[in-house]
């Protein structure tokens, strides 16, 4: 019966192909990757399959080697007449099985028989011998090299990449073993047009029961037979294939000590059915030893000094999360992050700056605060939010400012920024530069600090000319092409190429010397609505 359990675990893992899958593990070339998965994802398109797989199996423990080759034709693809004929041939055995009309036909030690399949189940079992679908969604890498023949695609998997679908490659094992797959690799060969000739894969995974593992290496190559005219399948007679009568799964337990935790309140009962007795509960978040799992989806534990069981779907090796609701207005106390989950491990959705306040909705037992943010649900670290709101530090070390003169009496002056708001400036001490004279009106620029009206200018800044020609102050942005102590060249982004003249009168704030390449902004007073372009007399240079 070995056989007949290994094809209904099979039947387990739907057809992926179907319904898709995994998440793209990386960004390939576009062109690359819609080229494969067209060509992996077109034997749909196909009414017919012709396909002859050569496997080469090796164990790390014994290092002897086991072979298999498969020889599948399947029909009817776009119909609703799916035949099949699948040859396997191994070291130990020789079999034959067919698909006919919604039946699955084999021999096992029982005799011929026959048991109802879906469609879709047996294009799982059929995904198991050739390994139809590896699209993209597994892969870590994939590259094509092409000829006048055709294109070469080289690609490889991770376990990661791979996830649920080591299942599918490897519906041998049984339920007492875990299966990790360490690599996979391999090529695929597909004509001028498209079509899939070959695959070869090479794939290494590891099998663990309890303490002991194995490695297996495993070679297979997949070479798909076209034909203009389809694939012929001839049946044999099969009216000697007797109905299979189910058989009531044989319950085992497997041994397996851990810490799990239980996601929700659950029942602790005597044995691994519903209609067990109950011993008690435990509460979400509660810590217990496992002790087992059955093959029927219950966990053994250890409860009050006995066994225990608790349903498998309630359990988890990782300690859940918990979230109390709460509502209010909380104010980060530094720049932070916001995560979409609890964790540090998870995505970043964005960032508070300091003093910025967010509408907190909960709080967490591991220590974040689920927050509203960008209109969705988000987390920040609780340790960087405060209930009140942080006192606004007014001192300002070093600020920069610009904007037109409303008032400029001896050692005090008066002045409105771009967005209206005004500020005052005690000018006793500061170093003045001036095209000529001040006067209400004009465009200046002051370098100040201080906590308050009026701010301590440490330099005044005037370029206005009162030579009866009204000019403004224009900016440019873009990159520094060439300089030196007298020019610098700008390639702005505003498509416009400039030279300015540099002086001792210009203010250059840059954190090191001015060079090539650098992006800067550049400001002069422009009596032409700043479409000069060259020899320009710069006033600042900021970068």
């Amino acid at each position: 019966m070995k056989q007949k359990r290994w094809l209904i675990g099979a039947l387990g893992a739907l057809c992926m192909a179907a319904f898709g899958g995994i998440g793209a593990q990386a960004a390939f070339d576009p062109d690359v990757e819609n080229a494969y998965n067209m060509a992996v994802q077109g034997q749909d398109a196909l009414d017919g399959l012709d396909v002859s797989v050569s496997e080469t199996t090796v164990s790390s423990a014994t290092n002897l080697s086991a072979a298999k080759k498969v020889r599948l034709k399947i029909s009817g693809i776009k119909s609703n007449f799916l035949k099949s004929s699948i040859e396997v041939l191994t070291d130990e055995s020789a079999s034959t099985s067919y698909y006919l009309d919604g039946y699955y036909y084999t021999s096992t030690t029982d005799g011929s028989q026959k048991q109802a399949m879906e469609r879709e189940d047996i294009w799982t079992l059929i995904n198991s011998e050739i390994y139809l679908d590896m699209t993209s969604n597994y892969l870590k890498m994939l590259y094509s090299k092409e000829d006048e023949n055709g294109t070469t695609y080289y690609f490889a998997a991770t376990p990661e990449s791979l996830g649920d679908y080591a299942k599918k490659l490897l519906t041998g094992i049984g339920v007492s073993e875990e299966v990790t797959v360490d690599s996979l690799q391999g090529t695929m060969d597909t004509d001028a047009d498209g079509h899939v000739l070959q695959r070869s894969l090479q794939i290494v995974y590891t099998v663990a029961q309890g303490e002991s593992t194995e490695t297996f290496f495993t070679q297979s190559l997949a070479q798909f037979h076209q034909d203009e005219n389809g694939v012929t399948i001839d049946l044999p007679d099969l009216s000697e294939y007797k109905e299979a009568k189910p058989e009531e799964p044989v319950v085992t337990i497997t041994p397996l000590v851990r810490t799990v935790y239980v996601t929700t309140d659950v029942n602790v009962r005597a044995a691994g059915n519903l209609s067990a007795v109950i011993l008690g509960g435990l509460y979400a978040g509660s810590g217990v030893t496992q002790t087992g799992y059955t093959s029927d989806g219950w966990i053994q534990i250890q409860y009050n000094g006995a066994p225990g069981y608790v349903w498998g779907d309630y359990v988890s090796e990782e300690k859940p999360v918990f979230t109390k609701d709460s509502s209010g207005t909380m104010y980060a106390t530094a720049s932070l992050n916001v995560r979409a989950d609890h964790s540090s491990d998870s995505e970043i959705l964005g960032g508070l700056k300091k003093g910025q306040a967010v509408e907190i909705t909960g709080t967490t037992d591991n220590g974040w605060v689920r927050v509203k943010f960008n209109g969705a649900t988000a987390y920040v670290f609780a340790d960087y939010l405060s209930w009140s709101e942080p006192v606004t530090d007014t001192y300002v070390k070093n600020g920069y400012v610009n904007g037109t003169v409303l008032d400029a009496s001896y050692g005090t002056l008066r002045l409105r920024k771009a967005d209206g708001s005004e500020m005052i400036f005690n000018t006793t001490y500061a170093e003045i530069r001036l095209a000529d004279t001040i006067c209400t009106g004009d465009w200046v620029e002051l370098f100040y600090s201080g906590s308050g009206t009026p701010y301590t200018a440490s330099s005044l800044s005037d370029y206005t000319s009162h030579d009866g020609v009204q000019k403004q102050a224009c900016s440019a942005e873009g990159v520094v092409v060439t300089c030196s102590p007298s020019k610098l060249e700008l390639s702005g982004s505003d498509g416009v190429y400039r030279t300015f003249a540099l002086s001792d009168t210009t203010d250059i704030e840059m954190a090191g010397p001015l060079c090539e390449g650098q992006v800067v902004t550049v400001t002069w007073m422009s009596a032409a609505n700043g479409i000069e372009t060259r020899d320009i007399k710069a006033m600042r240079i900021k970068g």
